[in-house]
């Protein structure tokens, strides 16, 4: 069959069509299935490795247990320690020439290190400790001082004061241990000709709090962790230990000086947390193995810690994934044969209308056209069919474009008086805020007169009554209305910052004064209203850098607007004012919270409260700049100042950024002993 064709054409296009995406298909299939494959694989040997790290821990740990139970035996190890150690004169000079003598005496041979040790203790131990299991090489126990007192067998020196594993145990508080790592052959305290791991554990006294000898008990490393090379995952997966080094401790399938372990896997599997990766090369001959790992982190072996490190043949560790896409290549097989059948019986379909169409491209040519031709093959016939058309489709194409036109007009007129109506409120909102700061500039200097007039009067006032004896009330009435009168005098000097635009003296502020300091003045009005005021003031709180008397207003007005807010509910009413620490983009914060149980603010206008002008409240009630100059004020402060509707009522949120970067406060205690008006 000639490609050429129509109907050969059609037959490749429909195999092409079903076999891409089945390729592509199985590509994905494979890749995501190699990956989940290796997550799960990785998890499980994890998972296993932290196992095995946790049996070694428990398994040194029953021994280090054993050991402490030997060195606690009061009669059969305690008193003769101590009975040693009685011996040992006050002055450590003679000690250490009485140790030295005693050296001496170990070095002649066997009857001077059998007159030295105590007989009967050190058959006690190679009777009952050594004789008695396969994994103990040998025990050994020393004096306060390192001097041998006792041992299963013939230690090969007498003093250890200076071994590392005796100065460890003195550095604690008599809970020490310490556990070697593995000893090589004939190197070990009783030259042994086996692989061992030294366990030592301090001796107390009566009171368990001073250090008076210690003992030191040498097992067997291959039978002690004979378990390691029990673990079997699937059918060629094993575990092994490895120290810090790189050193191979236990491993079931190849001995130690077989190892080569690349340094990749090394920087890979000596790590101090436990995970999974792919191993290039798994020193067993292998690459690309998954394979899993873990510390031994709980012993705090000195020198060399331990690891855990599992792998599992490659083999068998992709195999259900190369078996899935064996699979999945018999299925396209498949999938190719009915795509070959279903591509003949389709084409053989499209061809036979063939004469169908020429008839009626012929028709056309004699102008006897009176349908359209839909055809859409992607050949000739299209193209004949696209020149009967071509007249048509202009048409359409330019009926199109002038609908195109006038709808990107229409966009565009829509646009540009968008923008005009915004360029006009701004225009109208800068013009309002003008006549307002000249307003408030001449208000704030007719107040300043009478106000300095009251101030001067007050301080006459104090002056005759520091001459004359006058009631406590008359003092303390006179000191509130100049602590109001100044406070008056700030809130203008505030008005007139505002109108000439210039910046406020930032100094460090306790916000829990500040909130104190309004909760007081507003709660005059709440008490006439019969509304409830609560403040709940976190302790400790961080000092933030603010103008106190422009936080006074700003948290004043919300709780104004709260008290309004409730004030139609009476008694059921309530305003609470809480403060806390907050963690504002990394750095520490205070928020301050004024909440109301009131209905609320509408949602459809909850995003304007914060313009100019705009207010909820009836006319000559409200102007609606209090929480425009509140959000002005807040910025100024570097902090935001948001709203919504809580379960009750309206939220304000009002957070500010504390001194510095000090350390987080306790937020979970409330101060609860704030004064509540009602």
């Amino acid at each position: 069959m000639k490609i050429g064709t129509i109907r050969a054409r059609i037959m490749l296009a429909i195999v092409l069509v079903g076999c891409i995406p089945l390729l592509i298909g199985l590509v994905l299939a494979y890749v995501s299935g190699m990956r989940s494959l290796s997550d799960v694989i990785g998890g499980n040997l994890q998972a296993v490795a932290i196992q095995a790290a946790d049996r070694v821990t428990m398994l040194v740990q029953a021994e280090v247990q054993s050991v402490r139970l030997l060195g606690s035996a009061p009669l059969r190890v305690r008193q003769p320690v101590e009975a040693v150690n009685r011996s040992y004169p006050m002055d450590l000079d003679i000690v250490q020439r009485m140790i030295s003598e005693r050296m001496q005496v170990w070095e002649k041979g066997v009857e001077g290190a059998e007159r030295l040790m105590d007989a009967e203790l050190s058959k006690f131990l190679l009777e009952t400790k050594v004789r008695g299991g396969d994994k103990v090489v040998g025990l050994l126990i020393v004096d306060q001082y390192g001097g041998v007192v006792a041992a299963s067998s013939d230690p090969n020196h007498y003093f250890w004061g200076d071994e590392s594993w005796w100065k460890a145990l003195q550095t604690g508080n008599g809970d020490q241990v310490y556990i070697s790592g593995m000893i090589p052959a004939h190197e070990g305290s009783f030259r042994t000709s086996e692989e061992t791991i030294d366990i030592a554990v301090p001796i107390l006294d009566d009171r368990q709090r001073a250090v008076i000898g210690a003992v030191k008990a040498s097992y067997r490393f291959d039978i002690l962790f004979a378990m390691i090379k029990q673990i079997h995952i699937g059918q060629t997966g094993h575990a092994m230990l490895f120290d810090d080094a790189g050193n191979p401790l236990v491993c079931p399938i190849l001995p130690r000086q077989a190892h080569r372990i690349p340094g990749q896997l090394m920087a890979m599997i000596v790590s101090s947390e436990p995970g999974w990766g792919i191993a290039t090369d798994d020193g067993h001959g292998e690459t690309d193995t998954v394979v899993g790992y873990a510390p031994v982190s709980q012993l705090k072996i000195p020198e060399n810690p331990w690891h855990v490190f599992v792998r599992q043949q490659p083999a068998e560790s992709y195999a259900p994934i190369r078996d899935q896409l064996r699979n999945l290549a018999m299925i396209g097989l498949v999938m190719l044969g009915l795509l070959w059948a279903i591509g003949r019986y389709v084409a053989a379909r499209i061809a036979r209308p063939i004469q169908i169409l020429q008839s009626g491209v012929e028709a056309i040519s004699q102008g006897t056209y009176d349908r359209p031709l839909n055809i859409q093959t992607g050949d000739e016939f299209e193209e004949l069919a696209a020149a009967v058309h071509r007249m048509a489709d202009r048409l359409m194409a330019s009926r199109s474009e002038l609908e195109g036109l006038n709808r990107d007009l229409a966009r565009r007129v829509e646009e540009k008086t968008q923008e005009v109506t915004r360029h006009m409120r701004s225009l109208e909102l800068a013009e309002r805020l003008a006549t307002l700061g000249k307003v408030a500039s001449g208000i704030a200097h007719e107040v300043n007169n009478p106000l300095g007039i009251i101030l001067n009067r007050i301080e006459c006032m104090e002056a005759d009554a520091a001459r004359s004896p006058i009631p406590a009330e008359v003092r303390r009435d006179l000191l509130a209305v100049k602590t109001q009168a100044e406070r008056i005098s700030r809130v203008t000097k505030s008005i007139l910052a505002f109108s000439r635009g210039s910046v406020s003296t930032l100094k460090p502020v306790d916000v829990n004064c500040v909130v104190r300091s309004c909760v007081g003045i507003a709660g005059e009005r709440v008490s006439a209203l019969s509304v409830g005021l609560e403040s709940r003031l976190a302790p400790l709180l961080p000092p933030i850098m603010g103008d106190r008397d422009r936080l006074e207003t700003v948290i004043l007005n919300l709780i104004n607007n709260g008290i309004d807010a409730v004030s139609p509910l009476g008694t059921g009413g309530v305003v609470t004012v809480r403060t806390r620490s907050i963690q504002m983009d990394g750095r520490l914060g205070v928020e301050v919270i004024v909440s109301d149980n009131g209905p609320g603010i509408p949602s459809e206008i909850i995003g304007r409260v914060f313009d100019p002008f705009f207010s909820t409240k009836p006319a000559g009630q409200g102007t609606g700049l209090g929480l425009f100059l509140a959000y002005g004020i807040v910025a100024d402060h570097r902090g935001r100042i948001e709203v919504k509707n809580g379960e009750t009522g309206a939220l304000f949120s009002v957070a500010l950024p504390a001194v510095g970067c000090g350390a987080s406060v306790e937020e979970e205690g409330i101060w609860e002993s704030q004064a509540k008006f009602s």
